[in-house]
């Protein structure tokens, strides 16, 4: 009986545990559980977070590759923005009114919704705006380096891309160099046909073939001859190139104006064993020419602008100096062919009729276009001065800030040929041409500013080629070669 009421007694003091040990189990659990969905929500929300912002950073890139899609339809002329130094705040040549692609304070801005206006709350869109690093300018001190670099400017574009409601945002910024593509900048044929008067005025004559009607330019008379500068007693100045504008063939250039040698009331400038300085035509380069030396007329009659180069130091000229000048066949590759193509077709401008190249053009300028591409690869196209409105025409100009606009013009396909037709008093249609498998006609008194690049040039009537300040600096957007150098995200600044 004792050794049971002991038993008994023991039993009530254990009494409870259990329920204590439920009780902390289940706060263990719900701790736990309150845990996991703390982390859960947090991660959701640095998920979308983080989405939010990959979808900032996209929505900048956007807004750099709407930039290089301006540059190469505009005017380097028009990027007036000069880059702020590191740690400065933007200058006031960036802070104009806008939307402006030049205004640091009131940028370019872009809603990805497709709706225009200014960026807003919920809505994606980004904030892009250019400053100049480096000017391009097309005669500059690595073009005579050894070995020669290609002259190109340097911009910076400062993109901020938002997304939702104000909380993601970054942004870039992307240094881009442009430089015109690699061809001869003048007047390039791989022939020449005809024994018109041409005028080449303020650029060079590149060819592969014969030049035939080669005149003095020091006199007038009918055949092919350069502006000539009476007070320097030589050609005027080729503004790209820092010479004396002046006809470079691999071939023959002959004074006969109707062989490509002697006879006909002509002969080559250069023959075998005659000396390679020939006087009257000093700054001209032929295949037949040869190694100039001092004293003997030609060498050296030029001093460059860098005051340490001459030239001419040889009136020969070679493959390898015409490519040293940019030459490949067709003028351009495949590629930069292809990125014409489809600028022109992105622009609606490939393969359309000619009656409304003045109406497409005009609505494009108006949309701030400023340098469109024509591209036709199905047929001869034909076209005159009075095709194109008074944007893409001007007089001359020695501006290197010049805005105004030009055209890429570009007839592709064999056999395909091109005509135009205009007349000799200004203003001149501005732009850069191609015909890499025809014939360029220039029918009457034909004038452009810019340059050429023909299969065949057809010198039959009495036009006129020029080069001026204004072009060289700012090439047609179509044909510059835009290419990302340095990308890095700007966070050194809060972004507004």
């Amino acid at each position: 009986m004792r050794m049971n009421r002991r038993v008994q007694d023991v039993h009530p003091r254990d009494a409870g545990i259990g329920v204590v040990t439920v009780i902390f189990v289940m706060a263990v659990v719900s701790a736990l559980t309150v845990t996991a969905a703390s982390l859960t929500i947090n991660n959701l929300s640095n998920t979308s977070r983080d989405r939010q912002a990959l979808a900032a950073l996209a929505t900048s890139e956007a807004g750099v590759s709407q930039a290089i899609s301006f540059l190469r339809g505009g005017n380097l002329g028009a990027l007036t923005c000069v880059e702020p130094a590191v740690g400065d705040l933007p200058g006031v040549t960036c802070q104009g009114a806008g939307p402006s692609w030049t205004s640091a304070i009131n940028p370019k801005q872009v809603r990805l919704d497709g709706t225009g206006g200014v960026c807003v709350a919920a809505a994606d869109c980004y904030k892009v705006w250019i400053g100049t690093v480096k000017k391009y300018t097309p005669s500059c001190p690595e073009r005579l380096q050894t070995p020669s670099k290609p002259c190109t400017g340097t911009y910076r574009i400062h993109a901020t891309g938002i997304s939702g409601n104000g909380p993601g945002a970054r942004k870039l910024a992307v240094d881009v160099e442009a430089a015109p593509y690699p061809f001869p900048i003048g007047v390039f044929a791989e022939s020449f046909s005809g024994n018109g008067n041409v005028g080449i005025h303020r650029q060079s004559l590149f060819t592969n073939g014969c030049v035939i009607n080669r005149q003095r330019d020091d006199t007038s008379g009918s055949g092919f001859q350069f502006e000539y500068d009476n007070a320097a007693q030589r050609a005027i100045l080729d503004i790209v190139y820092d010479q004396p504008a002046a006809a470079h063939s691999t071939n023959l250039i002959s004074t006969s104006n109707n062989t490509c040698g002697d006879g006909s009331g002509g002969t080559r400038i250069h023959r075998p064993g005659d000396p390679s300085c020939n006087p009257q035509f000093r700054f001209d380069q032929s295949g037949l020419g040869g190694p100039l030396s001092p004293g003997d007329g030609c060498y050296g009659k030029h001093s460059r602008a860098d005051g340490v180069n001459v030239y001419p130091t040889t009136s020969a000229f070679t493959p390898a100096d015409l490519q040293s000048y940019g030459y490949r066949p067709r003028g351009l590759t495949d590629a930069q062919y292809d990125a014409l193509k489809t600028q022109a077709q992105a622009q609606g401008t490939y393969n359309i009729s000619t009656a409304s190249v003045s109406s497409i053009l005009t609505g494009l300028a108006a949309a701030g276009i400023t340098s469109p591409v024509l591209y036709w690869d199905n047929a001869d196209i034909d076209l005159s001065a009075a095709d194109f409105p008074a944007a893409f025409k001007r007089n001359l100009s020695t501006s290197t800030s010049c805005t105004n606009s030009s055209v890429t013009l570009v007839v592709s396909g064999p056999g395909h040929d091109l005509k135009y037709s205009g007349g000799n008093s200004s203003p001149y249609l501005v732009g850069s041409l191609f015909v890499p498998y025809g014939v360029l006609t220039g029918q009457g008194g034909t004038n452009t500013i810019g340059t050429v690049f023909a299969e065949t040039l057809d010198l039959g009537g009495n036009a006129d080629f020029y080069m001026d300040e204004c072009f060289a600096a700012n090439p047609p957007g179509g044909t510059l070669d835009v290419e990302v150098v340095n990308w890095r995200e700007d966070d050194g600044k809060d972004i507004a």
